[in-house]
């Protein structure tokens, strides 16, 4: 079960790494270059080519990593307390209470990008699909977390309804004006008060704006919520536990990166054929990426439970397996690093930088957290932020020091 466990967590820390490779355009950058690389962030061929890298093997994917995992902790945590007679449902609603409001403070004073808000409100209708047969999470996960794609294809068959206004509104959004971009830069390295206040304000009336938002809150939740029970259907299964055989995890190798990364590719490129265009990226361009994400994320598990099962770089293992374990704290701890370097209230670096300097940034952080995590955890029983959240949730003092310090991270 040990060593189950470690692999588990050494796929929470490859992911909670990998989701920096996105993060970092939204601490860097005006907000659309994270969708748009035309609009901010270097337009040469090296730049592109951190973009693309990005998009074809990050994007999205490791968010349906952590949501996967997310929902397989949730069977983890019920399942041991029935185990020793406990109920546990006031305890996952405590806990989750809890990232709510961790969230929350984290969208509020930090960062406006949290997706602890959006796991937490999950969570509170996820509990209810735990003891469902494995097989319908999976059909029911999958079939929530396609819902975005269908909403996205029904708003562009409409579009040919949409007023001068609307169609106004969609191309500023996606293309900003030279006007807009400033604006946005001097605010993020500016003054933090206005920061806070620009990042609550609603986005406009039109039709557009509000199909644009519902959209991407539906997309949020439900990608989130689809892989959770999918998460759940795998943990059931023991393909996060590194139960399966190698030939298992080979095989779900190649069929999750055989159709999952040439269906990234094909988005991409059908961005560059459509020049870009800003209803169709806005609405359509997303699919099939959306599409490409369950099956690049079952490759990843594959080749992280492959490494799991076997001696290769151990040591290095032992380290994403701490980064895992700290989760939240890295999670927190990559805005708070992020936000300092890039924002009014630290170094105010926020636009200076481009993609391939960007990459530098992320190099020193993974570094810094692989580093870090393996450290705090030779010594204390969980990471700083754990331990908040686990005295919360329990609502009774929890040790944090270790009994024994030359204990290992397993």
């Amino acid at each position: 079960m040990k060593n189950r466990i470690v692999a588990i967590d050494t796929l929470r820390g490859f992911a909670l790494l990998g989701i920096l490779l996105m993060n970092m355009a939204s601490f860097a950058m005006p907000s659309m270059a994270y969708y748009n690389p035309t609009v901010y962030g270097g337009d040469d061929i090296w730049n592109r080519m951190v973009f693309s890298f990005s998009y074809i093997f990050a994007d999205q994917k490791m968010m349906g990593l952590f949501s996967m995992l997310f929902g397989a902790s949730v069977m983890l945590v019920t399942t041991n307390m029935e185990k020793k007679g406990q109920n546990p449902l006031w305890f996952h609603y405590i806990r989750n209470f809890w990232l709510l409001i961790i969230g929350l403070i984290h969208a509020t004073f930090i960062w406006e990008g949290d997706i602890l808000m959006i796991y937490a409100a999950c969570s509170f209708v996820l509990y209810w699909f735990r003891k469902m047969s494995p097989k319908w999470q999976l059909g029911i996960g999958l079939f929530v977390f396609f819902i975005p794609a269908l909403l996205n294809l029904g708003i562009t068959a409409v579009s040919p309804t949409f007023t001068a206004e609307d169609t106004a509104y969609i191309e500023t959004s996606w293309q900003p004006s030279a006007d807009d971009i400033a604006n946005e830069l001097a605010l993020y390295r500016g003054n933090y008060g206005d920061w806070i206040d620009d990042s609550w304000e609603s986005s406009g009336a039109t039709l557009a704006a509000e199909l644009i938002d519902l959209s991407f809150m539906v997309e949020f939740f439900a990608r989130a919520f689809g892989m959770m029970l999918v998460g759940m259907a795998f943990y059931s299964w023991g393909i996060l536990t590194a139960k399966k055989s190698p030939d298992f995890y080979k095989k779900m190798a190649w069929i999750g990166f055989g159709i999952g990364l040439p269906m990234a590719i094909l988005s991409l490129s059908l961005y560059s054929i459509n020049g870009w265009d800003a209803l169709y990226s806005t609405f359509n361009g997303r699919i099939p990426n959306h599409i490409a994400t369950p099956f690049v994320a079952s490759g990843y598990i594959a080749l992280i439970m492959l490494w799991s099962k076997s001696s290769l770089a151990v040591n290095l293992q032992n380290r994403f397996a701490a980064v895992g374990r700290m989760a939240l704290t890295n999670y927190i701890g990559q805005s708070l690093i992020g936000t300092t370097i890039f924002y009014g209230f630290g170094f105010g670096l926020f636009g200076y930088l481009d993609r391939v300097q960007q990459l530098g940034i992320i190099g020193l952080i993974w570094v810094f957290q692989l580093l870090f995590s393996t450290w705090w955890l030779n010594r204390f029983q969980y990471g700083p932020l754990e331990w908040v959240w686990r005295i919360l949730s329990h609502r009774r003092w929890q040790p944090l020091q270790k009994k024994q310090a030359a204990q290992v991270v397993h």
